[in-house]
């Protein structure tokens, strides 16, 4: 991926602040962020770490405390930024007076979409979204997992550069959570960009580049989802106590001090056993053997082991 980056955001800072009695919160406190052109991004963290603070930002609908935020290198809430920017929400309402057809057409009214565009993309989400037999039903007589997938329909409606979806799975049942998936996947090789907030790990494991984890309102951890499962297979043995013995039956293994004498000695699935034989032998002390972080390893361990997403 080369070229600018489509979402850069620098020293991110809001508090919302209190009255009379209430405290001032922070909702976020220097979060800095960039997402390259034609990458899917996992944010993700419990509830309260600051995502949905931080994505109203990147739409302009807050207005930050300190650092600057820049979408295809404006200002965020800037129209050119809506203009190539798709947004579908945790709970998506609209008019249930008004079929899906009517709404999406509402919707893309109101985006500027020309009518015979319009008339084209409004029938193409619709099937894509599973949803074509749905068109002429009022709104109101959908289910929750429709509404929100009438809600990603009318997300991708112009064809938007940059997709922000705020848990867009919530509801659905497997098969609708494999149509997002399979979406983002489509989107993605269409050369579109995915902002995705999801609690959902294994959607993030299968579809996304990069993950972002918040906690208390500041990133916690990036990391790409390539070296992740890179790392899948891969074993670690803690080396409490070394003997110079030890060091040398490490042999090529990779060792990573992390401190107090303690260290981590990786290998494969298949070099495991003889390895921890040889460290034995030549008197190391072991601590835990376990395999490598998995992405739910990384999620408990830098949200402090809350679960809530």
């Amino acid at each position: 991926m080369s070229g600018a980056p489509i979402i850069e955001v620098e020293g991110l800072t809001k508090t919302f602040k209190g009255g009379w009695s209430r405290q001032s919160v922070c909702a976020v406190h220097d979060v800095s962020l960039r997402v390259e052109r034609g990458s899917v991004v996992a944010f993700i963290g419990p509830n309260g770490a600051g995502k949905m603070t931080t994505i109203y930002a990147l739409l302009g609908l807050l207005r930050p405390d300190r650092g600057t935020i820049r979408l295809f290198g404006r200002p965020a809430g800037s129209l050119e930024a809506r203009r190539r920017t798709g947004f579908q929400s945790e709970i998506f309402f609209t008019y249930g007076f008004k079929t899906a057809t009517q709404a999406l057409r509402f919707y893309g009214e109101l985006s500027g979409i020309p009518k015979a565009a319009l008339e084209l993309a409004v029938p193409r989400q619709l099937a894509r979204l599973g949803l074509t037999d749905a068109a002429s039903r009022r709104v109101r007589d959908f289910s929750k997992g429709m509404v929100q997938r009438l809600g990603l329909a009318q997300a991708l409606l112009h064809e938007p550069e940059l997709l922000i979806l705020d848990e867009p799975t919530t509801g659905l049942d497997p098969q609708g959570r494999k149509l997002v998936a399979d979406l983002i996947m489509e989107e993605k090789a269409r050369g579109t960009t995915v902002l995705l907030s999801s609690h959902i790990l294994s959607d993030v494991e299968r579809t996304c580049d990069q993950v972002v984890i918040l906690r208390k309102g500041g990133v916690a951890l990036s990391r790409d989802m390539a070296r992740l499962r890179a790392e899948a297979g891969t074993w670690e043995i803690e080396v409490l106590s070394w003997t110079a013995t030890a060091r040398a039956a490490a042999g090529p293994a990779e060792v990573r001090d992390v401190g107090d004498g303690v260290s981590l000695v990786r290998c494969s699935v298949a070099e495991k056993q003889a390895l921890l034989l040889g460290l034995l032998t030549a008197g190391a002390m072991i601590g835990r053997v376990r395999e490598a972080s998995s992405l739910e390893d990384l999620y408990l361990e830098f949200t402090g082991g809350s679960s809530d997403g």
